[in-house]
């Protein structure tokens, strides 16, 4: 899917050394992602849905983190195609604009932990993107621009990540873990006898978790997938068998 925009990579690109422009128009990929994810996932399911002859509005997804509907969302773009699933939000900020902009969703307003729990701090960051219930994760930015530091603490709901998946186990495609610095424990923690999404993506924070993105792999590779693809901020799995 292309945006009515044209590619200013191009533009820029061409102009800088001096060659003339091509007559046809380039335009950009659409994509809402914080890093072009969801572009690179477009490809893969096209690609399985090629080879499975299903259409976009039979894929299904679960995103752990899912904070803004759009903003940096790794979903929205397979929205608009006609996919849905189960948007996990526990920011009753981020939940209120999830329940507008994504009315075919499912809200489910908790935090997710490796093993059930009732209720846990959810600490928001000045950066809602930035929120995460460890503490410490948040103040690992830094500055950030001047969007860094924790704005307040609530408490929230809690589930447990097999808790969460395991009454979809049959019909998930596509699994997003963002849950900034959480992310290896909860991949690791999820019965795989039961959940075998097609694809996982989830963000190593290696910048907080040095050498998290090779545990990772290392993981996954351990559990019949294989990395696919990957960019600076996250790590892109497919199942194997």
């Amino acid at each position: 899917m292309f945006s009515e925009f044209e590619n200013q990579s191009i533009i820029q690109e061409v102009d800088r050394l001096s060659l003339p422009h091509s007559r046809i128009k380039h335009f950009a990929p659409a994509s809402y992602a914080q890093a072009g994810e969801d572009v690179i996932l477009e490809g893969i399911f096209a690609a399985i849905l090629c080879k499975s002859q299903r259409s976009w509005d039979s894929i299904f997804y679960v995103e752990i983190g899912a904070n803004h509907p759009v903003s940096t969302s790794s979903t929205y773009l397979m929205y608009q195609k006609g996919a849905r699933g189960v948007l996990v939000e526990p920011n009753p900020e981020l939940g209120a604009l999830i329940r507008t902009a994504r009315p075919r969703d499912v809200l489910i307003p908790s935090v997710v932990l490796p093993a059930p729990q009732a209720f846990a701090t959810l600490f928001i960051g000045n950066a809602h993107e930035l929120s995460s219930v460890d503490e410490a994760h948040v103040k690992s930015f830094g500055d950030f621009d001047g969007l860094g530091g924790i704005r307040d603490r609530i408490e929230v709901s809690a589930v447990g990540i097999n808790e969460l998946l395991i009454p979809y186990a049959d019909k998930i495609d596509f699994l997003s873990i963002d849950c900034e610095g959480l992310d290896h424990d909860l991949i690791k923690a999820i019965d795989y006898e039961r959940i075998r999404p097609a694809v996982i993506q989830c963000e190593p924070s290696e910048h907080f978790l040095k050498g998290n993105r090779a545990r990772i792999i290392n993981l996954m590779e351990c559990r019949s997938y294989r990395l696919t693809a990957m960019t600076d901020i996250n790590v892109i799995f497919e199942r194997l068998t």
